[in-house]
């Protein structure tokens, strides 16, 4: 009697203990949930206020801030900084035209360089480990770093005169836009954002532009010839759609 008094009170023990044991180990987990559930809500609602910033340099220093550093603040920002490198082309092209800010082409040309560079860096950095990324922040990355290439090959040419290296710069560029197409075709997007990197692709990749040079031609000749086609190239929004003449006809 005293034995199974024992052994009864023991059960009982082992029971307690695993129920206690199982209790602690689901109270462990509801907190650790509820905490990344809070945590989660918190970045999407900092985010989404970063988002509303207009201003893109005010813009990419929040988003420098926030942590963890995920893919799509990494696309953020190198969105916002393709802005950037926009802007200071147009100031680059006003500075030209005018001779009391001729001085300050040297400056801007400069930033802009150091800003591409940064731009294809963190795509690349990004883009190290892609098959972790969703398809949607994939297409975009690898689109954005060919459309800083390709403005990078304009002022390597401006700069440099080296149209060998230039054309190397766009070969890269294609192989980025080839990569987009493969990743924006996994995508749920719809067909107008699927047609973009094929446009870029197809628009570089072209027989009127920049591959191909005739033999006859002199540096300077092709130098001209390469420039003026890459500025035909330079994307208008957001690393995306180049800005195209109207007249330009791209073959199928």
């Amino acid at each position: 009697m005293i034995k199974n008094t024992r052994i009864s009170i023991a059960l009982i023990i082992v029971v307690a203990l695993t129920f206690t044991t199982l209790g602690v180990y689901c109270s462990r987990e509801y907190r650790t949930l509820n905490e990344r559930e809070v945590s989660e809500r918190l970045l999407r609602q900092e985010l989404h206020r970063v988002d509303a910033v207009t201003d893109d340099a005010a813009a990419v220093a929040a988003y420098r801030k926030i942590s963890p550093t995920l893919p799509e603040i990494q696309l953020r920002i190198v969105q916002r900084q393709w802005r950037i490198a926009l802007e200071l082309l147009g100031y680059m092209q006003r500075a030209r035209s005018n001779s009391e800010l001729q001085n300050e082409t040297v400056v801007y040309d400069g930033q802009l360089k150091r800003l591409l560079d940064e731009i294809v860096e963190r795509c690349g950095a990004t883009l190290a480990d892609a098959a972790s990324l969703r398809p949607d922040i994939t297409w975009r990355l690898y689109n954005t770093a060919g459309a800083a290439k390709v403005l990078s090959a304009l002022v390597m040419l401006e700069s440099e005169q080296n149209a060998d290296k230039v054309q190397g710069v766009m070969r890269d560029a294609l192989a980025d836009f080839k990569s987009a197409i493969e990743a924006v075709d996994k995508s749920g997007v719809s067909p107008l954002y699927k047609n973009i990197p094929r446009w870029n692709f197809e628009v570089l990749n072209g027989e009127e532009n920049v591959r191909k040079f005739e033999v006859s031609m002199t540096d300077m000749e092709k130098n001209q010839a390469l420039k003026e086609n890459l500025e035909t190239l330079i994307p208008d929004i957001g690393g995306y759609a180049p800005g195209e003449p109207m007249d330009t006809r791209v073959k199928k």
